[in-house]
């Protein structure tokens, strides 16, 4: 027998018999977010039990047998959506879209949200909705994990490659048909079985002109509107915020799920981490298990984005909304290479060494822990991602593929191994070889220019660098530097043979121009015969999970000139998913 205490709070017990694996779970308050004072006392009676369990909290990950969770029948079925093997397309169905969010902490994960929210309020078509895949590392996979578990405030169904007819919705209070410009939409409200049979009908009749499989997929969407998302959060944009608060359209049931994405994405995490540590179980479970700094973390991402609202039930891998793309969590193994002792030798296995990119994804789950991904909790995937050295520990995941060989795989941030997402981009296009006219690849990189130490400075070192030396920073930002247009090239030169199909689009502040001035206003600090640039502004963006009022504004401004001046690649991307014949210029399918 196998004991240990994992999952938040989910007490566990592993029996191993040779019926099988049994999974018992017993429920109690989540302590990181619901906690009282009052639990001190017990904590203290409790210390000289657990001061020799160092193992506890150890891995959190289950075995492939392991149950579904009791809560979870309550909501929607299971989203198998953490794979490479892709099977529910979004938007047009002969183009494979795909949207890689690259690591740099909160800058990362602004940008993302910024450029996300913008793709989804394009004047002609909601390109967001047409995203298939999502490929993220660190920080941006805050903002890509965060899509893949929420769901819009109104379900709408685009119809931008059809021909719409809204009169048979006349009549219908709870559906919304309305051609808005270039964009035709209908918006679908929650609708009991009788209105559901009505509203079906009345679809078949108002769409016309569009092919088989686009038919088929508005009707899979109008049947996901009646489903219920796991995590009762939404994804709204800030300027969709203030639209719906300036019309009153808010209501309690939108005011818990709390506010808009670009706010989440620039909270002070560091500061709520900080905050995290000193609650009497975290102060317990650090101290006398093997509970953690990247522990710590995982709960306080948990708490604010990876949960469910407003009971507070960690969200898994298999509660990502069934509507939302694909996402594959991109880390770095950490561990030795090693073949379980039940492996035949002879047979032929991809071995995993240390320092390549392992996902957290069904293929890797199964191939290298037996593990169960969709029992998995997304935030410790996003946390696994963002695990930064030096900051934060590996997190660790048990290996499940031999009973009588225990093994455990450590797992760290994932800009060592792929700071762009696009090796796994690679993987999905060999899994779907053949199956798209066009693969649209959306690359959103925050790296910034590192700027190095100051040469008029005899002294590099900081205070803080009196008790850690930070100079393993510059260490890194000179590989990400180095690896970074080596990963694009690879990318490109592996899906060579594709490359008539492929548009490459490369968002990054190297597109915006070094003359443009900064937007904030010179400091008593500033040199005022030396102007400061935007560009200047964007590099002084650190790489950490907290982020100025300065650094958003920036961020803002840089995505708005970048759209502006890469108007003639966004043009393409939308030709091509309007069914119209782009441009044939080689020149623009690879916009860097």
């Amino acid at each position: 027998m196998i004991k240990r205490r994992a999952m938040n709070g989910i007490s566990q017990t592993f029996n191993i018999s040779e019926k099988g694996l049994m999974l018992k779970e017993v429920f109690h308050k989540k302590p990181g977010k619901r906690q009282a004072f009052g639990y001190f006392p017990l904590i203290a009676c409790l210390l000289i039990i657990i001061s020799g369990c160092s193992t506890q909290y150890a891995y959190w990950n289950h075995p492939k047998t392991a149950l579904t969770l009791p809560y979870a029948s309550n909501f929607t079925a299971s989203a198998r959506h953490a794979t490479f093997k892709i099977s529910d397309d979004r938007g047009n169905q002969d183009v494979l879209v795909m949207l890689a969010l690259s690591g740099g902490g909160s800058r990362a994960a602004y940008l993302a949200a910024r450029v996300m929210t913008t793709l989804q309020h394009d004047p002609d078509l909601d390109i967001l909705k047409e995203v298939d895949v999502i490929s993220s590392v660190s920080g941006g996979s805050l903002a890509g994990a965060y899509y893949a578990v929420t769901e819009d405030p109104e379900f709408r169904i685009p119809v931008p490659r059809c021909k719409l007819n809204c009169e048979p919705f006349n009549g219908h209070e709870k559906i919304v048909c309305y051609k808005k410009g270039k964009k035709q939409e209908i918006v679908i409200g929650k609708l009991t079985a009788e209105e559901k049979a009505v509203a079906f009908k009345a679809l078949r009749r108002a769409i016309n002109g569009c092919s088989a499989k686009e038919c088929a997929y508005i009707e899979k969407l109008f049947h996901l509107s009646q489903t219920k998302v796991s995590s009762n959060r939404i994804w709204i944009s800030r300027q969709q915020w203030q639209e719906r608060a300036e019309k009153g359209l808010f209501n309690l049931n939108l005011q818990f799920r709390r506010v808009h994405v670009e706010d989440l994405m620039s909270r002070n995490y560091l500061n709520r981490w900080f905050a995290s540590w000193f609650w009497p179980g975290n102060i317990a479970r650090y101290w006398f298990t093997a509970y953690d700094r990247t522990d710590i973390m995982a709960q306080t991402l948990e708490d604010n984005l990876f949960d469910t609202k407003n009971l507070g039930f960690p969200l898994k891998f298999g509660n990502l909304n069934p509507e939302r793309p694909y996402l594959i969590i991109n880390s770095t193994n950490g561990t030795e290479c090693y073949t379980p002792l039940n492996k035949d030798p002879n047979e032929e296995t991809q071995k995993m060494h240390f320092g390549s990119v392992f996902t957290f994804t069904d293929e890797d789950f199964t191939e290298y822990l037996n593990s169960d991904i969709y029992q998995f909790h997304v935030a410790r995937g996003v946390m696994a991602s963002a695990a930064f050295p030096a900051v934060f520990s590996y997190v660790t995941l048990r290996d499940f593929s031999d009973e009588n060989d225990e093994r455990y795989r450590h797992v760290f941030d994932g800009g060592n191994a792929d700071n762009l997402g696009l090796r796994s981009l690679s993987r999905v296009l060999k899994e779907n070889r053949g199956k798209y006219r066009h693969v649209i690849v959306i690359l959103v990189d925050a790296f910034v220019e590192p700027t190095g130490k100051s040469s008029k400075n005899p002294e590099p070192r900081s205070t803080f660098s009196h008790y850690l030396d930070m100079n393993f920073m510059d260490s890194f930002n000179a590989l990400l530097k180095s690896n970074r247009q080596i990963g694009i090239s690879e990318f490109l030169k592996d899906n060579i043979d594709i490359q008539d199909k492929l548009t490459f689009w490369h968002i990054t502040f190297d597109k915006v121009d070094e003359n443009i001035i900064d937007i904030t206003p010179l400091t008593y600090d500033d040199n005022p015969l030396q102007m400061k640039t935007l560009r200047q502004g964007l590099n002084r963006i650190e790489t950490n999970l907290r982020i100025s009022d300065e650094g958003k504004a920036r961020i803002e401004e840089a995505v708005r000139i970048i759209f502006k001046n890469d108007a003639a690649c966004l043009e393409r991307i939308k030709k091509i998913l309007l069914d119209k014949e782009p441009d044939a210029e080689p020149q623009i399918r690879v916009c860097q």
